[in-house]
């Protein structure tokens, strides 16, 4: 009896330990989501009231170079570093004596600097500020990740007890979930989201307590400072039958097209300026006055700056049908650029946007709902994009309440699989189940 007991005790303390760590978490990344936020719909509206502000576009690229020179250049590789980190927890619980590696014992002693959450908070504004093409997701799950590095790193100082690295992954896993969550209001989402995003072909449930509650604190702190998430409008669900279907999986296949296309030319972008010159200040004016030029141009022939900044509005021009036929080209032009000249925020919105539009342009040719085709062009392209079918299908439910999750499932699916392996992540690692021999 005592035991049983004891076994109890045991599996009970870890879990009532990780929910209390998680709520902290929680507590903590929502309201700096809902900073980031503010920061980005701020100079969203200051570049709106002043739209000669574009012009700056080369100086915020320059000052954006300049900041990473100052503080720390290492600090780019922001993302990479929380994905590595988080892949040598799993490989160490695989086979615990990969340390002997030299290159994993520089991975267990790497840290998340603290320098590195407000300087993304800054670049951050500074990109939309001046109207490049990004996003906040990116950002927002760096810092979140970030977060809970602190704080994994704040509770080993105060107990003087080192965690191994797979239970500090859980913390940067956690974070990361709490701010993709809090960053569009879909908790479920955001848990899956910060389980697979490092390694889609494993599921980390070690952390699914930790990152479930982490992600609903965060979501429900941020709401209630009531920050501005994507609102789309609500899908129109519709019949299936054999025709319906066979149509959608033509869809589909070309969703994942496109998003291999985007993967490549955003690969391919940075690569060509890498190449140009390595001087990070040239770089970043010769790729900045290329993205002014090519927004001062879309801006002739559109007649409008929409397709600088976050680009929210065309998501839901989409779902009405009020699409421009160009516009999912100069989307793809300007956060090419964008990426190119160093700007930091992220690709999914960017990704949201391309795949709301060109899912759009579909309603002529296909007998289903403008609404629901907006909505599979986004969310089938982020599944291409990131790798992660299963919580881009979930965050398609979440956003856009969508009422026909067998569709939705399909879209995502054979999105993901046609897709290619070049992935908005650089050091995810891939699922076998794409066939490299498929990529260009």
């Amino acid at each position: 009896m005592g035991s049983m007991e004891t076994r109890k005790r045991l599996f009970t303390i870890p879990v009532v330990a990780w929910t209390l760590r998680a709520l902290v978490l929680g507590c903590a990344v929502g309201p700096v989501i809902a900073l980031l936020t503010f920061l980005v719909d701020r100079a969203g509206t200051i570049r709106t009231a002043n739209p000669q502000i574009l012009f700056a576009i080369p100086l915020g690229a320059l000052l954006t170079a300049f900041l990473y020179q100052k503080i720390g250049s290492y600090l780019k590789e922001g993302s990479s570093q929380v994905i590595d980190m988080i892949n040598q927890g799993i490989l160490d619980i695989a086979h615990p004596t990969s340390i002997g590696y030299k290159q994993d014992q520089t991975i267990h002693q790497q840290r998340i600097s603290t320098k590195m959450a407000p300087l993304l908070l800054v670049n951050t504004f500074i990109t939309h500020l001046v109207g490049a093409s990004g996003g906040k997701e990116g950002v927002g799950v760096q810092v979140g990740a970030s977060i809970g590095s602190y704080l994994g790193r704040f509770e080993e100082k105060l107990l003087h007890a080192p965690k191994p690295i797979h239970q500090k992954g859980i913390w940067l896993i956690s974070g990361a979930g709490a701010a993709f969550g809090a960053l569009f209001n879909a908790p479920i989402a955001g848990t899956l989201f910060g389980m697979q995003f490092s390694n889609p072909r494993v599921n980390r449930t070690d952390a699914l307590l930790p990152c479930l509650v982490a992600s609903f604190t965060a979501c429900m702190v941020s709401q209630a400072m009531h920050i501005h998430t994507l609102v789309p409008v609500s899908a129109m669900s519709f019949p299936l039958d054999m025709q319906t279907i066979l149509m959608l999986l033509a869809m589909s296949i070309l969703m994942g097209l496109a998003s291999r296309v985007f993967c490549h030319l955003i690969h391919l972008t940075k690569v060509f300026f890498a190449k140009v010159t390595p001087n990070p200040y040239k770089k970043a004016l010769l790729a900045s006055t290329l993205l002014l030029l090519a927004s001062l141009i879309i801006r002739w022939i559109s007649g409008s700056f929409a397709y600088n900044g976050l680009s929210i509005d065309l998501i839901i021009d989409a779902e009405y049908g009020n699409t421009h036929m160009l516009a999912p080209l100069y989307k793809l032009i300007l956060t090419a650029l964008t990426i190119g000249s160093g700007f930091v925020g992220g690709e999914v919105i960017p990704i949201l946007v391309i795949g709301a539009t060109t899912g759009s342009l579909f309603a002529p040719f296909l007998p289903i709902p403008v609404s629901a085709l907006s909505m599979f062009g986004a969310i089938g392209m982020l599944s291409g994009s990131t790798k992660l079918p299963l919580a881009c299908f979930v965050l398609g439910l979440e956003l856009y309440g969508f009422g026909n999750p067998t569709a939705l499932f399909l879209v995502c699916s054979v999105a993901f699989i046609f897709s290619g392996r070049l992935s908005i992540y650089e050091r995810q690692i891939i699922p076998d189940g794409l066939d490299a021999s498929w990529d260009v």
